[in-house]
């Protein structure tokens, strides 16, 4: 059996270091300096993504908590560090700062990980510290939602997740020593569970064939869950936010209970070219570890568990399953990313010892590793090219929230719809009625998203005209839609209780006392309608009995508001 390449016995050389930490640090500094430029970015797909970002950044400086003050549909430290990153880089294109809101803590892991791979010289630290660059660096999926050119804002904080799990992956088959390891592992652990639950779930199984497979020491693993059990214990007993997040959790896994077969099926299927690659790769390994092929069998040392099946051939099946289930719960982000540290183990391997097999071993990683790589780097290359010739979205009141632009052609069917909208209401009502959309994939229309901040930035200039005419000043707004980020826009409170990232379908809670309470003393509620669809017409049913003391006008004609009459 092979000698596992991690377990060789070497002269510690970190000479590697030298460069390796300055290409590091140098790639932090070019992300810090991109985010204080005033960049303007081809709006793509669902951006309203990074709009809940920006509702959470107005809330928090509030004084709102995640989870505690409202209802989260992922962890709440993505968006504290969504507010940290606001705070030092305020004037950042939004898809870029969210993209890049993790570095406070991956960049360090990724650090601990080079300082412990390099004794075993420059190319395995290399070649983990690349694809980390790359996938951190760019906002793309791997999924097309739209066949034009854009920036994904779309599931950022699933591209978050699987960065995180990539570092797992990479601490497990690489990271030796056990207080690194230990390090590692704690960091990453916290930051997936208050990153995203199912994230954390997937990686679980990498961290517990790890364990049994001895990868994990027994030290190292009792002391991560120490630690781990620790900070979360002294968050709670400080803030509350451990049980409060836990039920938020748990509200969202009983309003998410669908069939679990489809959701493996289309994730399967959109993965088909990496899935298939690599599940045929795995097959491949375990032939030529059968055949007797040195490099393709399990450790020569370990327990017999370890002897059995610490091989190859395991990690790239244990992997691919971790990032399918990760994809069953979060479509189209970079969850196979993961599978990469496995394919480096076979590569940092002789070719030659594995045997017949070693050809078609090495075209099947490639054809495993380079379609996801592909496609973003393609997506990079078309919004880079096509961006100089984009029409910019005049929204000065936005602020870095309108820094977007579009296609020609999209900005004038932004306009003609706008006409449509404004003038047959009532045929988008009856669609609404029908819970069909005008169009199946609306939401991931650039004239969609355009004309919503288009729209935005007409209603903020509304409100303070009103406010002006009026000689009122309001105090909390509210929008009746997925994101709220007026409370961000006009620099005012953000009514309590109310959930972020209002998806009716699937994230929006029960009306309880307190926030149907909080929705009635706003004395601002918001309604676009432009046009008006299906999950605004939920919306607004929803929170319709907390809006009895409101007074409707028509604030533009895009947007219905709901005002509170001034108390006596």
């Amino acid at each position: 059996m092979s000698a596992d390449f991690n377990d060789r016995d070497e002269t510690p050389d970190r000479r590697a270091l030298v460069w390796l930490y300055p290409v590091l640090a140098g790639f932090v500094a070019i992300l810090a300096v991109l985010q204080m430029l005033p960049l303007v970015l081809p709006i793509g797909p669902m951006y309203w993504d990074v709009l809940i970002y920006y509702d959470a950044i107005g809330r928090i400086a509030e004084g709102q908590w995640p989870a505690i003050d409202f209802f989260v549909p992922v962890g709440p430290l993505e968006y504290f560090l969504a507010a940290f990153s606001n705070w030092l880089f305020p004037d950042a294109q939004p898809v870029l700062m969210t993209q890049w809101i993790w570095l406070p803590v991956t960049v360090p892991v990724m650090a601990l990980i080079l300082w412990d791979t390099a004794r075993r010289g420059p190319r395995v630290a290399l070649w983990l510290l690349v694809p980390f660059l790359l996938y951190t660096a760019l906002p793309f999926n791997v999924i097309d939602f739209y066949p034009y050119p854009g920036t994904d804002a779309f599931g950022i904080y699933n591209r978050h997740g699987a960065i995180l799990i990539y570092l797992v992956a990479a601490t497990v088959l690489f990271v030796r020593g056990p207080v690194i390891q230990t390090l590692c592992l704690s960091l990453l652990l916290l930051a997936l569970a208050f990153c995203k639950i199912t994230a954390f779930i997937a990686a679980g199984p990498i961290l517990l064939f790890g364990l049994m497979l001895g990868r994990i020491s027994l030290g190292a693993a009792l002391a991560t869950a120490l630690i781990c059990i620790g900070v979360t214990g002294l968050v709670e007993l400080s803030t509350g936010l451990v049980m409060a997040y836990v039920q938020d959790i748990i509200l969202l896994a009983s309003q998410n209970t669908g069939a679990i077969l489809p959701r493996f099926l289309t994730a399967a299927s959109q993965h088909f070219n990496v899935l298939g690659a690599g599940g045929i790769l795995a097959i491949v390994l375990l032939m030529a570890a059968l055949s007797g092929h040195e490099a393709a069998e399990g450790r020569a040392s370990g327990n017999r568990l370890a002897r059995a099946i610490d091989a190859p051939w395991f990690w790239v099946g244990l992997l691919l399953v971790c990032g399918l289930f990760f994809e069953t719960q979060n479509t189209g982000g970079q969850a196979f990313l993961l599978v990469w540290p496995a394919l480096l183990m076979i590569l940092m391997r002789p070719l030659g010892l594995y045997g017949r097999f070693g050809p078609l071993i090495l075209v099947l990683i490639g054809f495993t590793a380079l379609p996801n790589v592909s496609t973003m780097m393609h997506k990079a290359a078309r919004m880079a090219a096509v961006a100089p010739g984009y029409v910019e979205l005049d929204a000065p009141d936005l602020g870095p929230i309108g820094r977007v632009s579009a296609k020609d052609v999209f900005v004038e069917q932004a306009e003609r719809m706008r006409g449509i909208y404004i003038s047959h209401r009532p045929t988008f009502e009856a669609i609404a009625e029908t819970e069909a959309l005008p169009s199946f994939i609306m939401f991931s229309e650039p004239d969609y998203q355009y004309l919503l901040l288009k729209e935005m930035q007409d209603a903020t200039v509304a409100i303070r005209a009103l406010e002006a005419r009026t000689g009122r000043t309001f105090e909390r707004v509210f929008n009746l839609d997925f994101a709220n980020p007026f409370p961000y826009i006009l620099g005012i409170k953000g009514a309590e209780r109310v959930a972020i990232g209002a998806d009716p379908s699937r994230a929006l809670p029960e009306l309880d006392a307190e926030t149907r309470q909080a929705v009635a003393r706003t004395d601002l509620v918001l309604a676009p309608v432009c046009p008006f669809h299906h999950a605004r017409k939920q919306l607004f049913e929803h929170y319709k009995s907390a809006l009895g003391g409101h007074e409707k006008i028509t604030l533009t004609p895009c947007f219905d508001a709901y005002v509170l009459p001034p108390a006596p």
